[in-house]
Order: C-alpha cells, then structure tokens, then sequence
C-alpha cells in the first residue's frame, strides 16, 4: 500500500498539485523506500524533458497509446480516461484531475518501458535477475563439529567447527564467490573464466584452482590463508589495491586487531617476540610425522605449539563444545605443546595439569556442566 501510495503522491507532485502536507509525506515514504529513489529521479527528468518539449495533446496521445497496448498484453492497468472526464464543461483549460492523470501517464510510461525490458531480454538475464535476488546458501557447523560441503561448481570445503560458509547457490555470476566466518579448507575446481574468491573480515583469497586452508575466528588474534598446491591471490580489506601472491608452503597471517602479532621465537625460556601486523610465514611441520599442523584439524587432530593457555582455551571451546573462563590472568598465559587426538576433554584437562606440573606450574579445574572454571 506505501508504495502506491508514493506513486500517487508523486503524479500529484509532477502535476504540481501536492500540497505541503502531501510533499512531506512523500519524501516520508520514501525515507523508508531507498530503492525507489533512482527510478522516483528518472521518471522527474523525464518528466521535465517531456513537459518541454510536448504539448498536452501529444501527452495525451501517448498515454492513451502505452494504457492500450498494455491492455492488449493483458496487464490489468486499467481503461483509458474519457475526454470528458478530462476537461471541465466549457472550459480549454486542464483541470486539477487532468493534471494529476497526466502526470500518472508519465509514470505509467516508466513502468511499461520497464516491463517491456524485463519481459524482452534474453532468457539468461532474466534468470540471472532472478538468482542474484535469491537467498544465498549458508552452512554453519556448531561447535565440537566439523563438516564437509560440495559447492555448485563441484568444488568441496571442509568446514571446522564454529564455522559459517555463505554462498550464491548456482554460482551464475562472473565470480565464485563465498563467505567464510571461523575455519575451512578448500580443494577449488579450477576454472581459469571464473575466478573463486574467500571473502572474510580482514582479507580476500582469490584463487582459480587449487588447495589452502584459511582460518578467521572474529575472537582469533589473527587471520590466516595457508597454502597447500597451486597459488593464491590475498588482498587486504584496508589495503585493497595491493596483491600478495603466496606459493605452496606458505602463510600470510593477519592481525585481527590493530597490534602486533606475538608469537613465539624459539625455545620456551625465550619471550615471545612482535611481528608487524601482516607477516608472511613457512607452514609449520609436526616433528613426529611431518604433518602440517595447519591442516591437521582435518586429520582429528587438536595441534597446538607453544601457545598461551588462553589461545589454547579459545581451539579447545570450539574442539570440544565447550566453555573455558579463567580465574587469574597468570593461569591463562601459561604455555603449551601438544596434540589431542582422540581425547575426551576430561582427558584433554587431565593431560594439561600434569604438563603445568612437570614445568613448575600448577592450575586447577572443576567442570560445571559444559563449562570449565580454571583456577590456581
């Protein structure tokens, strides 16, 4: 009902017949319609253009013209005025009516140019129109799980948990593009025509074909594209125009917030040290069995290398389902290496207070349901 309204309103305004109180109104409605505002401004240009260079017989001509052959097409738009409801008895002069039906016929004009567009463009743009307005698809994997989804181009992602991939559903467009919120690692069937791109908060991954892991949890300290095969295309989100390249075996890492990144440097007894806020890596290679740590969450494997406990806590909440709160600020940068595989979480925390032990720490734990308060 607003926007017949805004429509009735706006024949009023062009035949300038509004009165203040209607004009506010309009400019109301279409505070609430921002869709409309760039056809309300092209059916005023024409408008004008057409109240300079037409007489209102030709007007009239023309409307009666688009009301008739929108009536042989079927379209229920209503019969053609008569003359007589058009003119005052004994008068040349147009009245208030005229006007308003006048100004109507321009907007009826819009309406059928758009309508004969719609309904003569090829059959491709229309269903093109019609899946660009289509929901997108959206997979969330909860947290303690993990999943794998095949996108419309035959291209596979495995999900890990607290994750959420959103993605156009046939892919029509000139792009690939998805959304990546948490965890995924995607094999990309190549196709050098239509680029795939990742977009997350901090960067864009553009790839034509090939296999990388990204990783970009909003409460992470930073967000990072591994690459496994082929090659990758990373742009920044405050750096758009520059483009890094990364090769097979390498890393871009991304610091969420705006500090530096601090990692470790060696062994335990040295402080961590800071990286600027982006920093290009080697992948990291597990001693046992030259797995990839990157990627072993694929393989059910929790890896983690001398990480602070509260970094740990956060992959353990979404490992496990569950929630970790730490009592002292001391406790949580305590300082771990190791893999869970096949633990449960009481395992997992059993595991952990005896590794503190060993290096002259201690902690304790008690569970609460699914949540786990660690303390002193």
């Amino acid at each position: 009902m607003s926007t017949e309204r805004i429509w009735e309103l706006m024949a009023r305004k062009l035949a300038g017949e509004a009165s203040e109180e209607e004009l506010g109104e309009l400019e109301q409605l279409l505070r609430t319609h921002p869709d409309l505002h760039v056809s309300i401004q092209t059916i005023a240009d024409l408008w004008q253009y057409q109240a300079q260079s037409q007489d209102q017989a030709s007007l009239d001509t023309s409307y009666r013209q688009h009301i008739a052959r929108m009536q042989e097409m079927g379209i229920p738009i209503g019969q053609a005025p008569d003359d007589n409801a058009l003119l005052l008895e004994g008068s040349r002069k147009p009245s208030r009516r005229r006007s308003v039906l006048l100004a109507a016929a321009g907007v009826t004009m819009i309406a059928v140019a758009c309508f004969f567009y719609w309904w003569k463009s090829p059959a491709s743009t229309k269903m093109t129109a019609l899946a660009e307005k289509s929901p997108p698809s959206e997979i969330i994997t909860r947290q303690g799980s993990r999943t794998r989804v095949q996108l419309p181009d035959g291209t596979h992602v495995w999900l890990n948990a607290g994750s959420k991939l959103t993605y156009d559903k046939e892919f029509n467009g000139s792009r690939r593009e998805v959304t990546l919120t948490g965890e995924g690692y995607f094999d990309v069937v190549r196709n050098e025509k239509k680029p795939f791109i990742i977009h997350t908060e901090k960067m864009d991954v553009k790839v034509l074909g090939t296999r990388f892991n990204v990783k970009s949890y909003p409460n992470d300290k930073a967000t990072e594209a591994a690459l496994i095969h082929g090659s990758i295309e990373v742009s920044l989100k405050d750096r758009p125009l520059e483009k890094i390249i990364l090769k097979p075996n390498e890393k871009i890492v991304v610091a969420n917030r705006d500090t530096f990144l601090s990692v470790s440097n060696g062994p335990r007894s040295q402080k961590a040290s800071l990286e600027p806020l982006v920093a290009i890596k080697h992948l990291t290679y597990q001693k046992e069995d030259s797995s990839i740590v990157e990627t072993s969450w694929l393989d059910n494997k929790l890896v983690f290398e001398d990480e602070a406990f509260k970094d740990l806590a956060l992959k353990m909440e979404r490992w496990y389902g569950v929630s970790i709160i730490f009592k002292e600020e001391k406790t949580a940068t305590m300082r771990f290496t190791g893999a869970f595989e096949s633990e449960t979480i009481e395992d997992a925390m059993r595991a952990l207070k005896i590794t503190a032990t060993v290096n002259a720490n201690t902690f304790n734990y008690t569970f609460q349901g699914k949540t786990i308060i660690i303390s002193r």
